[in-house]
C-alpha cells in the first residue's frame, strides 16, 4: 500500500467514525428534549389521577 492509499483509508474511516458520533449527538439531544416534555405531562397526569 502506499502512503497515499493508507490516507484514504483513514480518511474513510474517520468519516464514518464521524457520522457516528454526528448521529449519536443529535439523537442523545432528541432523547433528553423528549423525556423534558414529557416528564411534566406524566407527574400532571400521576398527580390529579387521571
Amino acid at each position: 500500500m502506499t502512503t497515499q492509499t493508507i490516507r484514504e483509508a483513514a480518511n474513510q474511516a474517520s468519516a464514518r467514525a464521524e457520522a457516528v458520533q454526528d448521529l449519536l449527538l443529535v439523537s442523545s439531544f432528541g432523547l433528553w428534549a423528549m423525556l423534558l416534555g414529557v416528564a411534566p405531562v406524566v407527574a400532571l397526569r400521576l398527580l390529579t389521577g387521571s
